[in-house]
C-alpha cells in the first residue's frame, strides 16, 4: 500500500478502496471512482513498479477489494497505520506518515519538470494552489530551476541578436552617389591653371 502512494501519488484511503474491476493493467492505469469532486474521480496512471504491485495483489484477492477489511473480503481496509507504526519500529526508520508518501510523490514528479495543471490533475485536484501544499522542491533543485533559467534567457538574448543581424543584412542602409565637386565652391587666380579651394 505504502509502496502505490509512493509510485501514484494516490491518497492512502483512495488505495484502501482499489476493486480488482477498476484495475486496467493491460492499458496502464486503475481508476477512482470515489472522492468528493470531479478532479478527485481520475483515471491514475500506472509505472511498472505500480503494475508489479497490483499484479501481486489482484492473485492474492479473494473478494472485490486489493486491500480488504481482516474480517470481510468484499469490505474495503479502514486504515493500516497501527501497521505502519510497527513497521517503522521494527525497520528503526524515522517517523512519517503514509500520507507524507504522497508528498514524496508530488516533489519527485514537480523536479521532474511536470508542471502545475498536470500535477492537479494527477494528484486530483480541482485548485492548482492546493498542488503547493504536496510540493516541496529541495535547494539543489531549486538551484538547477535557476540555471535553466539563465540558459533559457541567454538563447533567448542570442536569438533576438542572431534576428536582428539578419534583418539588417536585409535591409543595407542606403549609400548615397557621390556628388560631384561643385566648381562655385573653388575661385582664385588661374595664373596657374589651378583652382584654389576656400577654407
Amino acid at each position: 500500500m505504502a509502496g502505490l502512494i509512493l509510485e501514484t501519488g494516490m491518497r492512502p484511503e483512495e488505495v484502501y478502496r482499489i476493486k480488482t474491476e477498476n484495475v486496467f493493467l493491460d492499458q496502464g492505469y486503475l481508476y477512482n471512482p470515489f472522492g468528493k469532486t470531479k478532479a478527485a474521480k481520475r483515471k491514475i496512471p500506472l509505472n511498472s513498479s505500480a503494475i508489479d504491485i497490483l499484479k501481486k495483489r489482484i492473485q492474492d484477492a479473494e473478494g472485490t477489494y486489493l486491500f480488504p477489511h481482516r474480517s470481510d473480503v468484499n469490505e474495503p481496509m479502514l486504515k493500516a497505520n497501527n501497521a505502519h507504526d510497527r513497521a517503522l519500529t521494527k525497520s528503526g526508520v524515522k517517523t512519517f506518515r503514509l500520507y507524507d508518501l504522497r508528498h514524496t510523490w508530488a516533489t519527485r514528479a514537480a523536479e521532474a519538470g511536470i508542471d502545475v495543471g498536470t500535477l492537479a490533475s494527477l494528484l486530483g485536484h480541482s485548485k492548482l494552489v492546493m498542488v503547493m501544499r504536496y510540493v516541496h522542491p529541495g535547494e539543489s533543485h531549486r538551484v538547477e530551476a535557476v540555471k535553466k533559467l539563465s540558459i533559457a534567457n541567454a538563447a533567448r538574448q542570442i536569438a533576438e541578436f542572431e534576428k536582428k543581424e539578419k534583418d539588417s543584412q536585409k535591409c543595407p542602409a542606403t549609400v548615397s552617389a557621390t556628388v560631384p565637386e561643385n566648381p562655385a565652391n573653388f575661385e582664385g587666380s588661374k595664373t596657374e591653371g589651378k583652382p584654389q579651394q576656400i577654407n
